[in-house]
């Protein structure tokens, strides 16, 4: 009787469980290296930003190159912005006050040329560089080329 009882609520919560999860969610968001590959390849050196392929919403692989002009320092005074170096190294500075006169803004952008009193530091395959809103962030200097994962997240209106 016991071990039918168990059984009974097994099935009933169970069946609550798979109840409340609804008709199902979408599926993941996926690109393949190859699909990601071209997109950078396709669009080359691009000044100042990087190529960059859009994953999902948010997230894009970003290829920069020391060929490129000069790398922008910035800030996102809205959003965090977490970097994985999928391959090549810079230096990256972050940190410190961006140095006037500002090339451009926008509400979750502002734009300088370089960093004044930032920490600098070498980054390379697999290193990971979280950087909460209002931090400074700029490539001084690029080896070669570097390619990262880029999320930035909205966590403030």
């Amino acid at each position: 009787m016991r071990i039918l009882l168990v059984a009974v609520l097994a099935a009933v919560v169970g069946g609550l469980v798979i109840e409340a999860q609804g008709p199902g969610g979408p599926p993941a968001t996926y690109k393949s290296a190859a699909e990601i590959e071209a997109t950078l390849k396709k669009m080359g050196a691009v000044a100042k930003t990087g190529a960059a392929a859009t994953v999902a919403e948010g997230i894009v692989v970003r290829r920069r190159s020391a060929s490129d002009e000069a790398q922008f320092a910035i800030i996102h005074p809205l959003s965090i912005e977490i970097y994985q170096i999928v391959d090549g190294s810079a230096t990256l500075v972050t940190g410190g006050t961006l140095t006037l006169p500002l090339t451009d803004s926008a509400p979750d952008l502002v734009r300088s040329t370089s960093i004044k009193d930032g920490l600098t530091r070498k980054v390379g395959k697999n290193d990971v560089v979280v950087m909460p809103p209002g931090t400074p962030h700029w490539f001084s200097q690029i080896d070669g080329t570097i390619t990262y994962l880029e999320a930035r997240i909205r966590i403030k209106n």
